[in-house]
């Protein structure tokens, strides 16, 4: 600094003064352009917009420049103004801010300009120095604000001896304040590169993850793929009103679906939660709600098949809430939303012409009633949406708001017309309002590895992903040669020309033969009780095609060999004992689902008498001959607890607990009862997804590495029957589960069933009767076998995950597209708000995708080259679709936050930088 020893013989001074915008600027552009040597500029703040200001006045020039304002200490004094100096330059537009670094960057490398960092040293001061001759002393920062926008004061001073005492002053705090100009120097020079798509990819998906923190005390925070879920299902809900997710059972969607409520209530969304599930988890939500300080409307799902308040009380309260708070918003959030995959029940209009008719269900008539309002907004959750065929799906799409596509002419004459749609399951994961999510792919792309096993973090605590193994057992139904006939003779016909009608009474037979010899003897007992015995069926029209004699002629020698006492012949009873002895000696724990409630009396019965060793509980009890009763709710709780005290937070408070729990599926949805690591589908079911909610009970994640084991029995008639009985044979009801099972795997979490590998049952004395098929579930096999669109992208994410949090924000790339118009996709911030926007360059539209569809637009992979395009191009396009986007929104840009851009190049004009540096 040359100067310092130049004196003067001036001794006069003038002075020049002002109390106005801009003014400063003139006198600073003024003298700058006529300084020789050196500029010295002490302000508490400089932006590079302030930079681009007085530039071109500084040619030729050297620059020493200290800034000062905002004490962050010592030790963060530089970070903090580095980030200062960044976030101001991504903030608002600035069609030259490119220029204005690329001149700041050069005169760095040049050693032209010098920039100190005096925060620490309480610098406030606003002065420019032009050689030692002028001193401009303003209330205006470096700033464009400082020097443009704002009123500020000042005054130039000339007279030699101040101006020096100035000079020698700045020299000494800038000799004192720490040297910045080198890290500034590297930041800028990558702020001016392009990075690789790849980098603007990962950024995108940080930021659409991206969820503010709620002031809730809600001690249950949401792990990295939970985030994920919530993400989505707050984008569907702000977008569309309502969202549908599947996800495998224990991947927390209770605790997703919490969060999913405290940010709209924080948002001011939602005043009140309303909850529709099964009776068992009534008091989880409740309490999970109450931790959240959120108000909760708990409701029973099956009350909603009730007609009136007399019928259920409860239905007081919802008729209450649906006439007279139309004020109140409401989340609606319906768990397990498979329970309403029917919409219609059939019922004979007109016996005479045998006219079928369709009758809307009467839980339909309410949810519609609570769903379709203004004021509601709809969360389903489900592990397993599909049962029977596409219907069931858009049955529960029919309960979210709707906003699809109109699918009819005249949509006012149909309350269907703009409800979500899907022509084939694998249609789901693409609506906009619809996410699954499974427990392999949650495995294999967040889980982390501890040598054969994986685990998840929880906080601090790792919780693993269980091995699976599935066992199919296939036994010999007693008695063929007895049921066979009678059934295939009509025994149990009914006389209706509707074949659903005409076989009810005989599908209940073939549920009872299959599932144990009380079951059936009961069932038995009730037809030849009909008509007029003490356990008949009630028909209101209907009667059986036999007479009662004939029936009775069959029946009867049948009952009297279906004692339902004599456990050691049912071979059956007697696999099940084998299976549950090998628990028994790994001290494991099994729980036994069954379809009849005589079957859950018989085997708790049969087990005790068995292995009188097991501790075996059940949740029915018999009150008296072919009369059962499921046992109260707080006891079965009890039980629960006591049967699983680890999942359920109850070690230690009983003394006594149990190693098999015995249940019909009413106790096999949103229970917590993993500390069993064997589900036993004693009886199977009709449906898919009676078997992944009953092992949804134990597929859960675990404190320690397990195998989890579920068995399902299989009834299989002799090769020595001729049974022509195709259509509704007990065989057929297996193969037909196991094909709308492997249907339904597009829209469920982990396959429970098997067909493959078949070895015998370590049982001599059944051996040739009984065999058991396995085979071990490879979740990499199935990671990613139709996952939502959404999780496909971000699955991505996270191997890369250290590396995404990483990246600089307000970062450029360009990359090739198949689109014929170039475009730029701008990620933006405001107000802590993410919008990520396309602008099209040549029809200057601009719209703002969904999340899905925006990430489509944008994916690459690593190695994804980077379009050759002028910088200046797209600084242009970039800030052309802000200012767009702030116009339409009525937003100042000053307010907006560029987090990252990248540029859309036409395939057909597909230079990338390679090729330029790699030419042909």
């Amino acid at each position: 600094m040359s100067d310092r020893d130049n004196s003067s013989s001036k001794s006069d001074s003038s002075r020049e003064t002002w109390f106005e915008k801009e003014s400063a600027l003139i006198y600073i552009r003024r003298h700058f352009q006529a300084g020789e040597r050196e500029i010295r500029i002490a302000s508490g703040f400089f932006t590079i917009k302030g930079w681009g200001l007085i530039r071109t006045y500084t040619t030729g020039k050297n620059i020493y420049l200290l800034v000062g304002l905002d004490d962050p200490g010592k030790d963060n004094a530089r970070k903090a103004l580095i980030q200062e100096i960044m976030r101001d330059l991504r903030t608002g537009l600035d069609r030259d801010r490119r220029k204005a670094v690329f001149d700041l960057v050069e005169k760095m490398a040049s050693g032209q300009f010098h920039i100190v960092d005096a925060r620490a040293m309480s610098h406030h001061a606003k002065l420019y120095l032009v050689d030692s001759k002028i001193a401009i002393m303003a209330s205006s920062n470096l700033t464009g604000r400082g020097l443009r926008e704002q009123i500020e004061s000042g005054n130039i001073v000339t007279k030699t001896s101040e101006v020096i005492a100035l000079v020698n002053e700045f020299d000494d705090y800038f000799a004192q304040a720490i040297d910045m100009t080198e890290e500034l120097l590297e930041i800028l020079r990558r702020w001016l590169d392009f990075v690789r798509p790849w980098d603007i990819y990962l950024k995108t998906m940080l930021a659409l993850e991206d969820i503010q923190p709620i002031k809730a005390k809600y001690k249950k925070c949401p792990v990295s793929y939970q985030k994920d879920m919530i993400a989505q299902t707050l984008r569907q809900i702000r977008e569309f009103g309502g969202s549908m997710l599947v996800a495998s059972t224990g991947l927390g969607k209770t605790v997703v679906a919490v969060h999913v409520a405290l940010h709209l209530h924080e948002e001011d969304e939602i005043d009140n939660v309303i909850v529709i599930g099964p009776k068992p988890v009534k008091k989880t939500w409740e309490s999970e709600l109450r931790q959240a300080s959120l108000h909760c409307d708990y409701f029973i799902r099956q009350a909603l098949d009730k007609k009136t308040t007399k019928q259920d009380r409860s239905l007081e309260d919802l008729e209450d809430i649906i006439k007279n708070n139309q004020e109140q918003r409401w989340l609606i959030i319906i768990d397990e939303s498979h329970e309403f995959r029917n919409r219609y029940i059939d019922k004979l209009s007109n016996r005479r012409y045998r006219k079928e008719q369709k009758v809307e269900r009467q839980a339909f008539i309410w949810l519609k009633q609570l769903c379709h309002r203004d004021n509601s907004k709809v969360l389903l959750l489900t592990g397993s949406p599909y049962a029977k065929d596409i219907d069931n799906i858009k049955n529960q799409l029919f309960l979210l708001p709707h906003k699809g596509e109109n699918q009819v002419l005249f949509s006012e004459y149909f309350d269907d017309a703009r409800a979500w749609y899907i022509e084939q399951p694998e249609d789901f994961i693409h609506l906009p309002v619809a996410s699954q999510l499974t427990t392999p792919h949650v495995a294999s792309y967040y889980g982390q590895l501890e040598g054969q096993e994986i685990y998840i973090n929880f906080g601090e605590e790792r919780r693993y992903i269980p091995k699976v193994i599935l066992h199919s057992i296939d036994f010999p139904l007693a008695l063929e040669s007895d049921l066979t006939p009678a059934i295939v003779g009509g025994c149990f016909d009914l006389n209706s020309r509707n074949p659903m009608f005409r076989k009810t009474i005989e599908r209940l037979v073939r549920v009872a033969w299959a599932s144990s010899p009380l079951a059936l003897r009961g069932v038995l007992e009730r037809i030849i009780d009909t008509p007029g015995g003490i356990n008949e069926y009630e028909f209101e029209k209907l009667e059986f095609a036999f007479t009662h004699e004939d029936r009775n002629e069959i029946l009867i020698p049948i009952r009297e060999k279906v004692t339902g006492k004599n456990f050691s012949i049912d071979i059956k009873l007697k696999a099940l004992v084998v299976i549950l002895q090998e628990i028994e000696l790994r001290k494991e724990k099994a729980i036994v689902f069954c379809e009849r409630r005589a079957t859950a009396v018989y085997l708790k019965k049969g087990l005790t008498e068995l292995i009188p060793s097991l501790r075996v509980v059940a949740t029915i009890d018999e009150v008296t001959a072919s009369n059962y009763r499921m046992k109260e709710t707080k006891e079965i709780e009890e039980i629960i607890k006591k049967f699983a005290p680890v999942a359920n937070d109850a070690i230690g408070k009983y003394e006594q607990d149990y190693d098999v729990f015995i249940s019909t599926d009413a106790h096999g949805v949103g229970v917590n009862m993993q500390d069993a690591s064997v589900v036993i589908n004693y009886d199977i079911d009709w449906t898919p997804i009676g078997p992944v909610q009953r092992a949804g009970r134990v597929l859960r994640f675990w404190h320690s590495p397990r195998t989890v084991q579920v068995y399902t029995f299989v009834p299989k008639l002799t090769i020595e029957t001729n049974l022509k009985y195709d259509l509704v044979s007990i065989m057929r009801r297996w193969e037909n589960l196991m094909k709308r099972h492997g249907e339904s795997r597009k829209l469920i979490d982990l396959p429970v069933l098997t067909q493959v590998k078949t070895q015998e049952i370590n049982m001599l004395d059944v051996a040739s009767q009984v065999t058991i098929r396995s085979g071990e579930l490879d979740i990499q096999d199935i990671a990613n076998l139709d996952i939502s669109p959404y999780f496909q992208h971000t699955a991505k994410l996270q191997d890369n995950r250290d590396y995404a949090q990483s990246i600089p924000s307000d970062i450029l790339s360009a990359k090739t597209y198949k689109d014929p118009h170039p475009s730029i996709y701008v990620l933006l911030n405001y107000k802590g708000k993410y919008h990520g926007l396309v602008y099209d360059s040549i029809t200057k539209q601009l719209r703002e995708p969904t999340a899905v569809k925006l990430l489509d637009l944008i994916a690459c992979e690593e190695n994804t080259e980077t379009a050759l395009v002028e910088y200046d191009l797209v600084e242009e396009l970039s800030d052309a679709c802000i200012s767009t986007w702030c116009n339409k929104e009525g937003v100042n840009p000053e307010e907006v936050i560029r987090e990252c851009a990248l540029y859309l190049k036409p395939e057909d004009k597909s230079d990338t930088l390679n090729d330029l540096l790699n030419p042909q």
